[in-house]
């Protein structure tokens, strides 16, 4: 089970701090899909925010979800004006029955497909999409502070080292995305058609200048809003079950490994460090810029 849709899992804190997929990626894949825009699915709606693009070019949006507490979320954030547009349900992506067959027009999973069984999601999806429709996975992850490579090393070894959060990122998603997405692109040939993958692969040194053709997805964070977007990882989640008495500084505790991850990315930037001792290194401000890979396929006619 993805750690979001675990009993406990902080939701509020998810939808108040994750950064939204930028209006480029719907762009982007509308240029690519063809024919009607009539039904659309947002699979892995989490808190909405995809759901809330999509009723721009939808008059009808599923947001589809296994998490109850997300589908909350999504909820207390529709506005009335969208009320008719979208439709939420809680239920797996790998078994959609409450859809009819071959109805749906475009199916957009945004940071979720990591999560799907790839033995079976594609056949649900064959069995939903109408002949010419289309499949889009968006994931993006792997930040890279921008011209800060010194805090960028740190926060690389706090996030993946074996001593601080990697062995708390949940498999098998974590080792999906890692591994560029590949076990759940689409395979089958006879049923699918004009395939295609789009990556970006930021350059450390320059925000913009990364390679491929991929959706851009930056922002430039104060560090108490990177600070807040870091504690939505599943990683911190599971890391926080398993060390209950580490309690961040912000709750009055002695701090955790967030506080210790950015004690340590303020003290290696030179001129960061300045602002430690006057605690006011949380108004700091750096651009942020993340990896992304979208896969897109067309069921064929």
């Amino acid at each position: 089970m993805a750690t979001f849709a675990k009993t406990g899992y902080p939701a509020a804190k998810y939808a108040a701090h994750r950064l939204p997929p930028p209006p480029s990626l719907f762009n982007t894949v509308l240029d690519y899909h063809h024919g009607p825009r009539k039904l659309c699915v947002d699979l892995g709606t989490g808190h909405g925010v995809a759901a809330h693009g999509l009723a721009n070019f939808f008059p009808l949006v599923l947001g589809i979800d296994p998490s109850e507490g997300m589908l909350r979320q999504a909820q207390s954030q529709t506005a009335s004006t969208e009320s008719g547009r979208i439709e939420y349900h809680q239920s797996v992506a790998e078994d959609m029955s409450f859809i009819e067959s071959c109805t749906v027009d475009l199916v957009l999973a945004v940071q979720a497909a990591h999560w799907f069984d790839p033995r079976r999601i594609w056949d649900e999806l064959y069995r939903i999409v109408r002949p010419e429709g289309t499949v889009a996975f968006w994931n993006w992850g792997r930040y890279f502070l921008i011209g800060r490579p010194c805090a960028d090393r740190v926060l690389r070894m706090y996030s993946d080292g074996p001593e601080h959060l990697g062995p708390y990122w949940p498999r098998p998603g974590h080792t999906i995305w890692n591994e560029r997405m590949r076990a759940v692109e689409c395979a089958d040939l006879s049923r699918w058609e004009d395939i295609a993958r789009l990556e970006y692969e930021p350059c450390l040194e320059s925000l913009g200048a990364g390679t491929g053709h991929g959706v851009k997805m930056f922002a430039r964070l104060k560090l108490s809003e990177l600070e807040s977007l870091l504690r939505t990882w599943s990683s911190v989640h599971e890391w926080s079950v398993a060390h209950p008495s580490a309690i961040p500084k912000a709750e009055g505790g002695n701090g955790d490994i967030i506080d210790a991850l950015m004690e340590e990315m303020i003290h290696v930037e030179s001129d960061w460090k300045e602002h430690a001792s006057r605690e006011d290194w949380r108004e700091i401000a750096v651009e942020v810029e993340t990896r992304s890979i979208l896969l897109l396929a067309r069921r064929r006619g």
